[in-house]
């Protein structure tokens, strides 16, 4: 049986140094730290780790750290209910923005709800009563809409994402271009699950948000790509393949018409501009 949702306690200490190596998982990992402070999460700071990205957590020497673990994967939420459609359209947008600084900043207030939440869903996840599962998945919904609210969790968001549609059915496109824009996208797919004729979802996505949907799906993969581009290493065919170009070609085409400037100009750039600050 595939694990959806685990939570746990760590103390980390003299005794359980924790992990020291590069790690990665196949679920989503969030860290609070209710007790302790160290040189890279203090008390009340919530770490978010999306699933795949490696990282690794260990002590500080001379201090000890006591932190909620949690462990969730994205099948925890249902498409086919609209508000978890929407927790996993939040879900989606957290994950583009987080890059390297998996350190969520949260007011004092977020903090406390962000803990008391984490609290909850322990109780909800070592008792078991009936319905533990689902009162689990709403908190969790809870927890991610807490972040996005909170002002002092500030991320880019598009102004069509920013600002609730008058169409559902666009809406219902939007999250699907912005979690799924890695893979193959097409405007057959897209008519599958929307009910519109294309030429009117083609008028009616234009009116809703400005723009075309080639050019929506070029920009929120080039801004990913841009986003690799500067943070990582990888070789630029390979970021080009993650962002969901067929390939280089396609991709430099794109980017370069969307960005202004091929990826490698960016790369380079985008690496001297880090250098100075």
């Amino acid at each position: 049986m595939k694990l959806l949702f685990f939570i746990s306690d760590i103390e980390l200490n003299e005794e359980n140094r924790g992990d020291l190596h590069l790690h990665s998982h196949s679920q989503h990992e969030m860290i609070f730290c209710y007790e302790g402070n160290s040189d890279y999460i203090n008390n009340g700071d919530l770490l978010f780790y999306p699933a795949g990205q490696e990282h690794k957590l260990s002590r500080v020497p001379g201090k000890s750290l006591k932190l909620k673990q949690i462990y969730f994967d994205e099948e925890l939420f249902s498409s086919s209910v609209h508000v978890e459609k929407e927790a996993l359209f939040i879900l989606g947008q957290i994950k583009l923005y987080l890059k390297f600084n998996n350190s969520v900043s949260l007011s004092k207030i977020g903090s406390e709800r962000v803990g008391k939440l984490f609290e909850s869903m322990e109780w909800e996840f070592k008792n078991r009563y009936h319905g533990y599962s689902w009162t689990i998945r709403l908190k969790l919904i809870e927890l991610l809409v807490t972040l996005m609210r909170d002002r002092e969790f500030i991320i880019p968001i598009r102004r069509e994402i920013a600002q609730p549609l008058s169409n559902s059915h666009i809406q219902d496109v939007l999250f699907y271009i912005n979690t799924n824009y890695m893979n193959s996208i097409t405007i057959e797919k897209v008519l599958k699950f929307c009910p519109l004729s294309r030429s009117h979802f083609h008028a009616l996505f234009k009116q809703e948000t400005g723009t075309t949907f080639i050019q929506y799906l070029n920009e929120v993969r080039s801004n990913r790509a841009k986003e690799l581009l500067a943070t990582t290493s990888d070789s630029i065919l390979d970021i080009s393949l993650k962002c969901g170009f067929n390939n280089l070609s396609h991709f430099g085409h794109t980017f370069n018409t969307v960005v202004g400037m091929a990826p490698g100009s960016y790369r380079r750039e985008a690496v001297s501009l880090s250098k100075i600050r």
